[in-house]
């Protein structure tokens, strides 16, 4: 629970990701011995998706261009909480706490945010606390900015246990070999790199994907008196190596409709670093195989991996504006020029969380909020948004004026 406030009025709200959906719960303080002239108090609730292209005029000059922008309301509520001399603190007290309720729509997409040269999108979400304090005062304000996820189907939160309590259904292999040289001369060996995860539709933003990883290298053919390790007691190319490379890219392209039949499209690309969670590396001793050539043969060698990653980041989403998918990246270096191994899948991100039933008790008294989700408990905080989104710079803040 986080406090936020301005003079006389204080704002109780859980800074938790909220779920599409959820009866939203908290109370707003209103401390009178102030003497604030404060006459009601009032939640705006907002949310939108917002893109923006800043576009060459090809009408006037090629070197100046001309900034759209297009919102689409995806919550748009004013809510009465209460006005003077409808309640009053409790004996021997000059504080007024005010409880409010307020029930997010069903098919919110997740918040979101890209930007990059004269492109952005956002969807984001907010309330607004506003003391109105009558003519010719400023009235006092109080903003809070949220995130919020989409609800996860049965079907979905039933994967998302099924992950959290250890992955004992089927796999899926995606498989890459190349033929690795160590130089410009010579002769070739081979790797085979192997990555299985779990064969479900999707990938549950916030939960443990187990993964395994296997790579395997063949030296190009030997003698069998030939060793693994060369006479300074170095492997043979290529060795297979313990570490892997892994990022998660996401392309987002972001639309504004400039006429009745034309719109602006534009692509944004962002990559992220994923790092591998307890990871586990069994080296295998080298394994000799002959081959058909009299006593020719090569020393196979194998690597695997074993760990789990975690997707903290918006569930793949497409709306009349936004849209943008994930492609999962693992790289596998060799020494050498263009011998690195890579795999490549595209990956749909949906969400884990199912929506959480109504509050039990006076609004902002309940902390059942996720009591029938497993595990219990509100979802990690989406590490993705950027500063820029908790400073609500896309928010239509009622600051006016008064």
């Amino acid at each position: 629970m986080v406090s936020t406030s301005n003079n006389s009025i204080s704002l109780q709200f859980q800074d938790i990701p909220r779920i599409a959906g959820e009866t939203i719960c908290g109370t707003v303080d209103l401390n009178l011995a102030q003497e604030d002239h404060i006459q009601a108090l009032r939640i705006k609730w907002r949310g939108a998706i917002v893109t923006r292209i800043r576009a060459y005029d090809d009408r006037r000059n090629r070197n100046s261009t001309i900034p759209h922008r297009e919102t689409i309301p995806l919550i748009h509520a004013d809510q009465l909480i209460w006005t003077r001399g409808s309640s009053f603190p409790e004996p021997g007290s000059h504080v007024l706490s005010c409880p409010f309720q307020f029930k997010l729509p069903e098919n919110l997409p997740p918040s979101f945010e890209c930007h990059a040269y004269h492109r952005s999108g956002t969807i984001s979400y907010s309330l607004e606390v506003v003391g109105e304090r009558g003519l010719f005062r400023f009235n006092r304000r109080i903003y809070q900015v949220f995130s919020v996820l989409p609800a996860a189907s049965q079907d979905q939160v039933l994967v998302a246990e099924s992950l959290r309590q250890g992955w004992d259904g089927q796999w899926a292999d995606v498989k890459a070999e190349e033929r690795l040289r160590q130089g410009i001369w010579g002769g070739y060996s081979h790797a085979y790199f192997t990555i299985s995860l779990p064969s479900v539709p999707s990938i549950p933003v916030y939960t443990p994907i187990p993964f395994s990883i296997r790579i395997t290298t063949e030296t190009k053919a030997l003698t069998r008196s030939e060793r693994p390790e060369d006479k300074y007691g170095k492997p043979l190319f290529p060795v297979p190596p313990t570490e892997v490379t892994i990022t998660l890219c996401r392309s987002a392209e972001v639309r504004v409709r400039r006429m009745l039949q034309f719109t602006l499209r534009r692509h944004v690309q962002d990559t992220f670093t994923l790092q591998a969670h307890e990871p586990q590396v069994v080296i295998h001793e080298p394994e000799w195989v002959p081959k058909d050539d009299k006593d020719k043969g090569i020393w196979r060698r194998e690597v695997h991996l074993t760990f789990e990653l975690l997707f903290p980041f918006a569930p793949t989403s497409n709306t009349k504006t936004i849209d943008w998918m994930y492609l999962l990246k693992f790289l596998a270096p060799f020494p050498g020029i263009g011998n690195n191994l890579y795999i490549q899948m595209p990956i749909h991100l949906s969400p884990a969380s199912g929506c959480p039933p109504p509050p039990i008790g006076a609004a902002g008294l309940s902390s059942s909020t996720y009591a029938d989700n497993a595990p219990a408990g509100p979802p990690p905080a989406m590490f993705d948004l950027p500063p820029s989104y908790w400073a609500g710079e896309e928010h239509d803040w009622d600051d006016e004026k008064k």
